[in-house]
């Protein structure tokens, strides 16, 4: 089970990647080989324990990572316990920065309800901040909604609200910006993806409830970053 993100490092053009065991690897181009690096790997007790051989995870690939051409370092996310860290290739080393989980998940120190763990990860360099689409408990009746003990096929324990939480990498200060809902109250759901506008908002997919149907759409809502949007409101 190989990850679903990749980056490549600039000055040797190699493109890394992880399995489930842990392991990294990269390609080099110039070869045509992949090779496996024996110093350093993704096996962190903060991440988890996990049986690669049991499906509903992603075991300790990281779920989405991305290049910083400034600090020469790859900032990352573990899917599941939701783990920012920064990889530098050159010295081999990864550090844990923050856990990205939404504020009511690390109060009740749950992993993700989504046990893959969630695409919605960027780096933004204007503001060199992280943003991240996770995982919040749902509360009825003051109580926390438990998921499903075991993980059914598609990965989600159960329901939960949708959070944006951001990092900003230079200030090392993260927010929880709270749930996110639709117009009518109703949440969105298996949303994997983000893109950051300059227009002031952030551009996301979602599943809704349309006429009957559950369908995939474009959703947007207002960066809370932005002091400003586009109209000057």
């Amino acid at each position: 089970v190989l990850c679903r993100s990749i980056f490549v490092e600039p000055s040797t053009g190699y493109a890394y990647f992880t399995n489930a065991e842990g392991d990294i690897f990269y390609f080099d181009p110039h070869s045509g080989k992949i090779m496996k690096r024996t110093d350093v790997h993704m096996r962190l007790d903060y991440f988890g324990v996990y049986n690669v051989s049991n499906p509903g995870n992603m075991g300790y690939n990281w779920r989405k990572i991305s290049w910083d051409q400034e600090k020469n370092v790859a900032f990352g996310v573990h899917g599941n316990s939701g783990y920012l860290f920064r990889f530098d290739p050159q010295q081999g080393v990864i550090e844990l920065v923050d856990r990205l989980t939404s504020t009511p998940s690390k109060r009740y120190g749950m992993f993700d309800q989504f046990s893959y763990g969630y695409l919605g990860f960027t780096h933004v360099k204007r503001n060199n901040t992280i943003y991240y689409l996770t995982g919040g408990p749902i509360f009825k009746d003051g109580q926390r909604v438990e998921g499903e003990s075991s993980i059914p096929r598609g990965g989600a324990k159960g329901p939960e609200n949708l959070h944006l939480v951001t990092y900003d990498l230079d200030k090392c200060q993260y927010l929880d910006h709270g749930p996110i809902f639709y117009n009518d109250g109703s949440r969105p759901s298996f949303v994997n993806s983000i893109a950051v506008g300059e227009d002031g908002y952030i551009y996301t997919l979602g599943r809704i409830d349309h006429k009957g149907k559950i369908i995939a759409d474009l959703l947007r809502f207002k960066d809370p970053l932005e002091k400003r949007n586009h109209r000057g409101e």
